[in-house]
């Protein structure tokens, strides 16, 4: 399997455009955005004009059509800035417009992949509920047959861009007795449809930006043209778009933890003790090294899984067992590695920046909490080493 990979000068140019954006637009609201817990719809607004949230999206369908690496090169940039912008673009691009996009009939592109992809619609996924987190196949959300049409029932957790979202990617069960694998299907809701509402939305640890949210399914009714990709075929369905948004979760961990080095090395740099700066101690250049060893690590791993999913193409049919394998388990392990290399080295760079990095409102700070949660949504890093572990059991190294 080949390791190497090498930006293009248009993906250069893309990573300088977007790094001058967030700069200008995002890194300036970020503390505010924390502090008060808002979601941050004026920099949402303006990174939909500009075309980010459809980053992958062919243009056909109004997206930039620039694939699966630039789709990561906008994640890493804004995982520098800011996780919980990461998250918003994530939850919408990965979960809300991979399905639409690989499993979606023309008429449902029209109708809903191609304003979320130019950025006129914000886009959800549902999958847990207060009974099915890692046992993501125990359901317990019906969608039962009415004729040709569906009435849901249950409720969902969780749900990243739920509270804002105009249409949420929602799977139920629609016939229990095949379970997760025959068994679930998905469909697309849109605000306002008669008996879906939103209801509690949690208070997190970090993430302030983002909303979490309860949505509330009490005799939904759905026509058919709202069943996504094939009846019972749901389950497929989510985990084929977590596999997208377990490398670019990996994106966004890998810029964390570069915003996190490069801060804890100029911190180092300039903070005095025993009259020497700390950054000539050797305790202090373990950590700088064993942070920046996991860093270049990350962006190998990163970048040649996102290009292997360029490679795959959007049209799963076309896909070999082996291909399909491969590209679960290399999400897999990209979503392990990040996620842990990622707190551990924030954790190293607020020891680097000692009590002030304890301070409330410090960007340290602000990292270290929004990290933790990379190691549990999109499929606990238990779960993903039983992903991991089963298909080495199956295939071998």
């Amino acid at each position: 399997m080949s390791i190497e990979f090498e930006f293009s000068e248009e993906q250069q140019a893309l990573r300088e455009s977007i790094r001058s954006f967030l700069t200008k637009e995002v890194v300036p609201i970020v503390a505010e955005m924390d502090a008060t817990e808002e979601f941050p719809a004026a920099t949402v607004g303006r990174m939909q004009e500009e075309g980010y949230f459809g980053v992958p999206v062919p243009e056909a369908y109004g997206g930039l059509g620039l694939g699966k690496v630039a789709y990561c090169i906008l994640l890493e940039e804004l995982g520098r800035v800011d996780a919980s912008h990461a998250t918003i673009v994530g939850a919408h691009t990965s979960l809300g417009t991979t399905p639409l996009l690989y499993f979606g009939t023309e008429e449902q592109k029209q109708r809903w992949l191609l304003p979320a992809a130019k950025g006129e619609k914000l886009l959800a996924f549902s999958l847990t509920e207060p009974g099915s987190g890692s046992d993501s196949g125990s359901l317990t959300t019906r969608a039962e047959r009415a004729g040709d049409r569906f009435i849901l029932h249950g409720s969902k957790l969780y749900v990243t861009n739920g509270r804002e979202a105009d249409t949420v990617v929602v799977l139920a069960l629609t016939d229990p007795a095949q379970g997760p694998n025959g068994g679930v299907s998905a469909f697309l809701l849109d605000k306002g449809t008669p008996g879906f509402s939103v209801g509690r939305c949690e208070k997190k640890m970090g993430l302030h930006g983002t909303s979490t949210a309860e949505l509330i399914l009490d005799g939904v009714e759905l026509g058919p043209e709202h069943l996504l990709g094939e009846l019972g075929k749901g389950f497929s369905i989510a985990m084929t778009a977590l596999d997208v948004g377990r490398v670019s979760l990996g994106a966004a961990s890998l810029g964390a933890l570069e915003a996190a080095t490069e801060g804890a090395l100029a911190f180092a740099k300039e903070r005095t003790q025993f009259g020497r700066p700390i950054v000539e101690y050797e305790a202090i250049q373990f950590k700088l090294a064993d942070m920046a060893i996991h860093a270049q690590a990350l962006r190998y791993l990163v970048y040649n899984s996102a290009a292997r999913q360029d490679r795959m193409g959007v049209d799963p049919t076309r896909w070999s067992r082996v291909d399909r394998a491969a590209k679960t388990r290399e999400a897999a392990v990209v979503k392990c590695l990040a996620s842990e290399w990622a707190s551990e080295g924030i954790d190293e760079a607020l020891q680097i920046h000692g009590g002030i990095g304890y301070i409330r409102g410090s960007p340290i700070e602000r990292a270290y909490r929004d990290a933790r949660i990379a190691q549990i949504f999109e499929g606990t890093n238990e779960i993903q080493r039983l992903v991991i572990a089963r298909d080495l059991i199956a295939r071998g190294l």
